[in-house]
């Protein structure tokens, strides 16, 4: 027989003898090939078997196993006949306990950590009365209808807008990010939920990937995580602004309570009142201070102009010619009212008033004396 006829039978013997069956040991070799497949051992303390992966099955790994990794693997044996190789092809691989998963979540965690972002600094404040919220979850899923029934109880005046997506299975993890996505792009929602009911950690696992983590933390919209229950931490929980236990806790964080938020706004109402009154007793009081001083300053301002004014008036007083001639002295005029100041302006038998503080002389020019004027120099 040639070498390929009896690799052959020798393959359907193996395969007709054994049904799949499930093999655990310890990982060793293992590598990952560029086409998606991945080749190692399984080994016990006496033996071990090599093992294929092929690509369709490796794709639903949560991650690479590390060598020495107790697992456990489902498959069926088989002989690689251009290589007359006994081997187990795997469809399956687990972990001992949820070991592969634990280490995949741990991996993405440090990863993200060094990027910064699980820093606590980085979350932001969530609104406290939103107008709309936004909710990320598989529209015929229990959690969607605890988060309604939670809105519609606490906050009914409050829009809900669904962005449907799977929650659970290998094409869960590009539609939660395109839903959350479809969010940010419309911009018209103000806290947005991402949110799934309990299940096993395999079940959970969409919320787990990096591309979720990623998605939430792009989002331009606080992002509220509520998976699982109160137990399950995913790694959607640690990139989010805030986790929420469950998705009806998510809901009561997110809205406020219509009888708190009424007795909010009685307080502030009655503050409010409180500090208007203040505000007028205290401009109440500042009017009249300084109704006061300006009553005071007008005061102080009349008597001085009246100082002011009593000085002025004797100044005028003074220089008045009726002083000057309540004084004893007399002003001659001509006709036009001219005052004739020195001897030269009269002539002989000229008439001329002479005015005195109360009335007015007619007189005639008698005689004329000149009064010599001339005065030393000092």
């Amino acid at each position: 027989m040639p070498v390929s006829e009896v690799n052959e039978a020798v393959r359907q013997v193996l395969e007709s003898s054994f049904e799949p069956l499930w093999v655990g040991g310890e990982i060793g070799r293992w590598r990952r090939h560029g086409s998606g497949h991945c080749y190692f051992t399984l080994r016990d303390q006496d033996a071990q078997i090599d093992c294929v992966m092929f690509r369709s099955d490796a794709r639903g790994l949560p991650t690479d196993p590390d060598d020495g990794m107790e697992v456990c693997v489902f498959g069926r044996l088989t002989v690689y006949p251009a290589g007359g190789k006994y081997q187990l092809v795997v469809r399956s691989l687990e972990g001992r306990g949820d070991g592969l998963w634990r280490l995949a979540f741990e991996r993405l965690r440090a990863a993200l950590a060094a990027e910064g972002l699980l820093d606590p600094s980085r979350k932001r404040a969530l609104p406290e009365v939103p107008r709309r919220v936004g909710v990320v979850t598989s529209r015929s899923g229990a959690a969607l209808r605890d988060i309604i029934a939670v809105v519609r109880r606490r906050a009914p005046w409050t829009e809900i807008l669904v962005s449907d997506c799977r929650v659970q299975g290998r094409e869960a993890a590009p539609e939660i990010v395109d839903a959350l996505e479809r969010l940010g792009r419309e911009g018209s929602c103000d806290v947005v939920i991402v949110t799934r009911g309990g299940g096993s950690v395999e079940d959970l696992w969409a919320f787990n990937e990096e591309s979720v983590a990623r998605a939430i933390a792009a989002c331009p919209i606080p992002v509220v995580s509520a998976v699982g229950h109160e137990i399950d931490v995913t790694i959607a929980d640690l990139v989010a602004d805030h986790r929420a236990a469950t998705p009806s806790a998510a809901a009561e964080t997110v809205v406020p309570e219509f009888g708190a938020l009424s007795a909010r706004l009685a307080g502030l109402r009655d503050g409010m009142a409180s500090a208007l009154l203040d505000a007028v007793r205290r401009s109440r009081d500042r009017t009249e201070d300084g109704a006061g001083r300006l009553v005071q300053a007008i005061g102080v301002s009349l008597s001085r102009r009246a100082r002011d004014l009593s000085l002025v008036s004797a100044r005028l007083d003074a220089l008045s010619p009726l002083a000057t001639l309540s004084r004893g002295y007399a002003v001659p005029l001509d006709d036009e009212g001219t005052v004739l100041r020195r001897g030269s302006m009269f002539e002989m038998g000229a008439s001329f008033d002479l005015r005195v503080v109360d009335a007015t002389i007619r007189c005639e020019v008698g005689g004329i004396r000149n009064i010599d004027m001339r005065v030393e120099d000092e």
